[in-house]
């Protein structure tokens, strides 16, 4: 998930409260840190007290990381990206896993909020590579023996370089191809490991809202299709900006602040938008402007699947348009969809989901771990390769589904800790 943040509701201090208040007009809130790309740490843990098949990632250490963002090459190499949405410290283990290895595992660490992650075929003995997204607009391409870094230049809230366009939020591979999108009509592109080129970036907006933003993206016969919006803006006042208005303020009046500014802002509609971009143009295509998208997914026969909130199912037509075959009444958020042996499946805010055409059944994912979070899967993405079916879950790792039986993929605990700070015991 293109994934977007909302203001946080405990955001502590004075500092950090005029903080939270000056980043709402993008809705990201992030921090400013170094720009130095990180070493990359690997290792196979002692082989004993491997974790618990379907083991929780949050509880097993103090460091509450979920998955933030994940990928599957195929259905035995996939990365994960852990972290803990912490504006004041960001942090993300990015964890890879190649079942073509006896060790299979290798970790890097960086100081951002990664909000994507793809496979990149850089070529030569290295092939495909993951290739991770920051909220600020670092890319980190994970090779084998180190982790690549480049800026995307005027991107993010809090770098030195943003130019005030705010955060991005999705990263989309089409053969050497890289595109980034983001908030104010963010859109970057890059061919292999070249420099990035922004294509489009606009602050400007209609009375009342915000700039468009760009959500997700995916590739659709060479060109981009974009799920954008724009949402209803409260006045920011030079006042808002002054220090010394938030140096007596409670945290109970800053949240009574945020709730009348959320009123204010329900007086007028969220607007849905789709686009296609070619070739340097941008065409829209026909969407009620009143639907939520939260995701896309270009099926088998090169369709193109629309998921959203209140179970919103959507299916281009062969002109182009869309029908809708969401049932009535269905009040689930849809945001991931992959076809397993003919079947399509959805990943939604409430678990995983089979579709008929008409109707969506439950589908139960196994947890082997009863006594943590009540069973209750929280699917983040899932991903289909033949027969096999790979399953993300944010609070519970990674499983693979045949149709019958599922099987979760045991991590090391040593690799869901914070410090990871572990000697090397054996390489690839």
């Amino acid at each position: 998930m293109g994934k977007h943040q909302g203001h946080q509701r405990h955001p502590g201090s004075a500092a950090g409260m005029q903080k939270l208040a000056a980043t709402m007009a993008t809705g990201q809130v992030s921090a400013k840190t170094s720009a130095a790309a990180p070493g990359r740490i690997k290792e196979r843990p002692l082989p004993t007290g491997e974790a618990e098949k379907g083991t929780i990632l949050m509880y097993v250490n103090e460091w509450a990381a979920t998955m933030q963002a994940a990928v599957a090459l195929d259905a035995d190499r996939f990365t994960i990206c852990l972290g803990e949405l912490e504006y004041d410290d960001p942090f993300t283990a990015i964890i890879s896993y190649d079942g073509q290895f006896p060790q299979p595992w290798s970790r890097t660490d960086v100081r951002r909020e990664i909000v994507d992650v793809a496979y990149l075929d850089i070529g030569g003995s290295e092939g495909f590579v993951p290739v991770s997204l920051s909220n600020e607009g670092d890319v980190y391409v994970v090779k084998e023996d180190r982790a690549e870094w480049s800026k995307i230049p005027g991107a993010g809230v809090l770098s030195e370089d943003a130019e005030g366009f705010g955060a991005v939020h999705a990263l989309v591979v089409d053969g050497a191809r890289q595109y980034v999108v983001g908030n104010s009509r963010q859109l970057y592109q890059r061919d292999g490991l070249g420099d990035w080129q922004r294509i489009s970036a606009d602050v400007s907006h209609a009375e009342g809202y915000e700039a468009e933003h760009f959500g997700g993206a995916i590739a659709v016969d060479g060109a981009l299709l974009i799920e954008a919006f724009q949402r209803p803006a409260s006045e920011t006042t030079v006042a808002d900006l002054d220090p010394k208005r938030w140096e007596n303020m409670t945290q109970e009046q800053f949240l009574a602040m945020m709730d009348e500014d959320e009123g204010e802002r329900s007086t007028r509609s969220r607007q849905q938008r789709l686009y296609t971009y070619r070739d340097g143009s941008f065409t829209e295509r026909s969407v009620p402007q009143d639907i939520v998208i939260s995701g896309l997914y270009r099926d088998e026969d090169g369709s193109v699947w629309l998921l959203g909130v209140n179970g919103l199912i959507m299916r281009s037509r062969s002109d182009g348009s869309f029908e809708t075959l969401g049932f009535h009444g269905d009040t689930e958020t849809l945001f991931s969809a992959a076809r397993r042996a003919s079947t399509l499946y959805f990943a939604t805010d409430d678990g995983l989901r089979s579709f008929d055409g008409h109707k969506l059944k439950v589908v139960k994912p196994v947890m082997n771990s009863p006594s943590i979070n009540q069973n209750v899967p929280v699917p983040l993405k899932i991903q289909a390769f033949g027969n096999m079916l790979v399953y993300f879950d944010r609070k519970h790792g990674v499983a693979r589904w045949d149709g019958t039986d599922w099987k979760w993929v045991e991590i090391p605990p040593e690799l869901l800790e914070r410090d990871f700070k572990r000697p090397l015991l054996q390489t690839r």
